[in-house]
């Protein structure tokens, strides 16, 4: 089985309040539980592909695996730290694990990786 290279990201998602512009706030759909589905025309937040948002920075560092795996016949693996339990939290922040990083055979880049960091990363 081939090692993955995983990126290791923290999305969260975007409550029907951050999709409504400031007009609408004030009505009663708002407030109910098919409020998101109702408010869909007014999504001005940008939308990672993840359920949710991911900052730029996250972006990147997807884009950026993507493009070296693509190019070197590699795999890698997206993990959303927000969807994990509290213990596995936990034992990511042990390990040193902030998102945006990525790690392969144990070794690990904080940030946003470059194609010389993943080089590096996946000669060892």
């Amino acid at each position: 089985m081939k090692e993955k290279i995983r990126v290791y990201v923290s999305g969260f998602k975007i409550s029907a309040l951050d999709y409504v512009d400031a007009g609408s706030m004030g009505h009663p759909c708002v407030t109910t539980r098919n409020a998101e589905s109702m408010f869909t025309e007014y999504q001005h937040l940008p939308k990672g592909s993840l359920n949710g948002y991911l900052s730029d920075d996250q972006i990147k560092a997807i884009d950026v695996v993507s493009e070296f795996c693509e190019d070197n016949g590699m795999e890698y693996e997206v993990v959303d730290t927000a969807k994990m339990s509290f213990i596995n939290k936990t034992k990511l922040v042990l390990r040193g694990i902030k998102a945006p990083a990525v790690t392969f055979k144990g070794e690990k880049i904080e940030g946003v990786p470059t194609k010389e960091d993943l080089e590096a990363l996946t000669a060892k």
